[in-house]
């Protein structure tokens, strides 16, 4: 054979080793050949050695011996103290280099086992293990209001005194699910005692990976076993979330077993919630988005009334609505009024249809001599829940206190607050002069969500005909009128003008008349659901990145906005004696003050749990805007329908703009009528305490619900701080 020849076949012959060395390296089989290749060869080897040394009186240079021999010290590492010590060298090298060698063999061996096994386990674990306890709360699927809905929860637990299991399922890594929640509830609870219920809530969660709209998954988590079903919306479109939702509810009614518990469902668009009830018996779909930005719009035109709903709504600090049951000796409104000292009654739910409640049967701020009968219900307003429980046993609304972060959203400003039991468009011609004369002051709009159309929506219904707003976005013209024409949306009032360009560019927002504007709204756009390029809509995964990214552009915004205003204009240095300046309740008139009560402009939204806590901690961006967490505002809302019903109502009554509001006046005409009618002296009424006070009120047609003290400072009260007939 010729050297050409020989090179030919040594090329073959490692092209067929190759594979053979790839099997035994790569393949599982090939693996656990090679380890029983390797110990024949070091047992074999050993036993050439030991007989080739002589052997010891123990074991002696025979065949049968060295391999006995040398299989004790392959297999067990004590064998080797069986040599005397005063062995030859030779045959005491051999013990130590062979007895290493098979400890180290072994600790291989026996650590792939202990892999194999733990990977078996976990393998069985994901495709095996299930939720096997019931009467717990199942919640369907990770998005930035989960960790908010987990704390709601945890607090109606603690308010309660009850002790439910929570699950959540989705369809992300459980480590970085863990991760987040161990992250949000550390920095809320650093100052709660370790001793606290809510610890132990907190360590009985149970995080579980699976597609929420898969059958295998929802019978693995307990969905037939659950006593309630939560499913929260996403961010983004709207359509796309509803079919989500869609999605997740299909699975549930298609499981072998029938699901017979309550489901909680949040939907954005108002023709899928049919949809979801024919799918399910006992489901309950709540519109929480559509009543945030409600909220929202009455923060840009008359922000003491929205910073109100937003008290009421929230679920980490302020006053809430709670329903109570009629007492023994409550024969009329006024009496069961006068039964709380620290709470206000604003409403009775009727035993059946009222007429004139609007749709419900919730009727607001009736009269002192209405009679109560027997099933009606007293809607309250209270600081604490505390409030409530002390003159009655039986509470049905489970939402209590909470220990979250400074971020308040308790009023402060110079009016005294009023429940009037009037329709919010009517007017005096003084007051329409007045709102004409303002309707010169735009609103600035920057960001564009994928519900900003609806949000204009509601904006058209409270300001005059005429009022400016810019709108300052990247997304496209075409993009913007489908928005704003699609679903049959009217706008009368509103004169929109449409801005092209980043939300953090100076430029862009010089051109904009901010010191002009009466309200400033930087709004959270992600940017995966606005873009013109189908090809950047995110994945799932990338939800939780997406809003830490819109949130740091609001915020970006927000600095170079102040940076403009305060370099611009003197005027708008900020002082705690203007916070106390009387405002007009009028429509397009805002006076906005900071989350720390300072009076500005700017309306900045925020999304993410993790951008709240950020915002918490720094003074210096609360001194710089009204915060509104829209998602933990959501999540109030959503959890309020699901606790009761008749106080998600009330709001949604006092919310509309036919029905009885809420409204600020100035407390001077409320005073002089009392004067007129009592005939007692302007100071007198003027020092009055609340229940006095609101006597007086009542000759108006309404219900006083709130005040602001000055010797109180910038603090604005929606109930009394102290008792009814005290001085606070």
């Amino acid at each position: 054979m010729g050297p050409i020849a020989y090179i030919l076949a040594s090329q073959e012959n490692l092209l067929l080793l190759l594979p053979r060395q790839d099997w035994l390296q790569g393949d599982p089989h090939g693996q656990l050949v090679s380890l029983v290749v390797g110990a024949v060869v070091l047992i074999l080897s050993g036993t050439a050695v030991w007989s080739s040394v002589g052997g010891d009186p123990n074991a002696g240079p025979s065949w049968e011996e060295s391999m006995w021999m040398s299989w004790g010290l392959f297999f067990d590492p004590g064998t080797q103290t069986g040599v005397a010590a005063n062995a030859p060298i030779k045959v005491k090298l051999a013990a130590l280099v062979f007895s290493v060698l098979g400890f180290l063999y072994n600790l291989t061996f026996l650590g792939i086992i202990v892999e194999w096994i733990r990977s078996s386990m976990d393998t069985w674990t994901r495709t095996q293990s299930r939720v096997w306890f019931g009467q717990h709360v199942l919640v369907l699927g990770w998005s930035e209001k989960t960790l908010y809905l987990i704390h709601e929860l945890f607090e109606a637990c603690y308010a309660s005194g009850q002790h439910r299991r929570i699950v959540v399922l989705a369809d992300r890594d459980p480590a970085e699910m863990h991760r987040e929640i161990q992250q949000y509830f550390l920095q809320l609870w650093e100052h709660m005692s370790f001793f606290d219920r809510r610890w132990r809530m907190l360590s009985s969660l149970k995080i579980r990976q699976g597609i929420a709209h898969d059958t295998d998954a929802l019978d693995r988590a307990g969905a037939v076993r659950a006593e309630e079903i939560i499913i929260l919306s996403r961010d983004g479109d709207p359509q796309a979330a509803d079919l989500e939702t869609t999605r997740i509810m299909v699975a549930l009614s298609s499981m072998r077993q029938r699901v017979n518990c309550r489901i909680f469902t949040e939907a954005q668009v108002q023709e899928v919630g049919k949809v979801l009830r024919r799918l399910h018996g006992k489901i309950e779909v709540i519109h929480a988005r559509a009543a945030s930005n409600h909220v929202l719009s009455l923060l840009a035109t008359n922000h003491l009334i929205g910073a109100c709903f937003a008290d009421l709504c929230s679920f980490t600090a302020g006053d809430e609505l709670y329903v109570v049951d009629r007492q023994t000796g409550w024969d009329t409104f006024q009496e069961a009024c006068s039964a709380f000292d620290k709470a206000v009654c604003i409403g009775v739910q009727a035993a059946k249809q009222v007429h004139g409640a609007f749709g419900t049967r919730i009727e607001l701020a009736p009269p002192g001599d209405r009679l109560l009968v027997e099933g009606e219900r007293l809607l309250v307003m209270a600081s604490d829940w505390q409030d409530v429980q002390l003159h009655v046993g039986s509470l049905f609304h489970w939402r209590g206190g909470s220990h979250g972060p400074s971020m308040t959203t308790r009023l402060m400003a110079g009016n005294t607050a009023v429940f009037m039991k009037e329709p919010k468009e009517k007017v005096t011609d003084d007051t329409e002069k007045e709102i004409r004369a303002q309707a010169v002051n735009p609103i600035i709009v920057v960001g564009w969500p994928a519900d900003l159309a609806d949000i204009l929506v509601l904006l058209d219904t409270q300001v005059p005909k005429g009022t400016k707003v810019f709108v300052l976005s990247e997304r496209s013209e075409a993009k913007r009128a489908a928005a704003i024409t699609g679903g049959h949306r009217k706008i009368a009032n509103l004169d929109i003008e449409h801005r092209y360009g980043p939300r953090t560019s100076g430029k862009c927002l010089r051109d904009l008349p901010l010191k002009e504007a009466s309200a400033i709204l930087i709004l959270a756009e992600m940017q995966g659901f606005t873009s013109d390029d189908p090809e950047e809509v995110p994945v799932d995964d990338d939800v939780g990145d997406d809003t830490l990214t819109s949130d740091s552009v609001c915020l970006a915004s927000l600095l170079v906005i102040a940076d403009i205003l305060e370099d611009g204009d003197a005027k708008l240095v900020r002082t705690t004696s203007e916070a106390c300046e009387l405002c007009r309740g009028v429509t397009a008139r805002t006076e906005v003050l900071s989350s720390t009560g300072k009076k500005t402009k700017i309306i900045c939204e925020v999304v993410d749990p993790r951008t709240e806590q950020v915002v918490a901690r720094n003074a210096s961006l609360q001194d710089t805007a009204f915060f509104v967490r829209s998602k933990a505002l959501e999540t109030g809302i959503f959890t309020m329908a699901m606790s009761e019903p008749a106080v998600f109502n009330t709001l949604m009554v006092l919310m509309s703009p036919s029905c009885p509001s809420l409204q600020a006046v100035p407390v001077e005409p409320v005073l002089q009528k009392g004067c007129l009618a009592e005939g007692r002296s302007y100071g007198a009424l003027a020092r009055a305490s609340w229940r006095e006070l609101n006597e007086t009120v009542k000759l108006s047609g309404g219900l006083l619900v709130g005040w602001h003290q000055r010797s109180q400072g910038l603090r604005f009260l929606l109930t009394p701080s102290c008792g009814k007939d005290d001085f606070c």
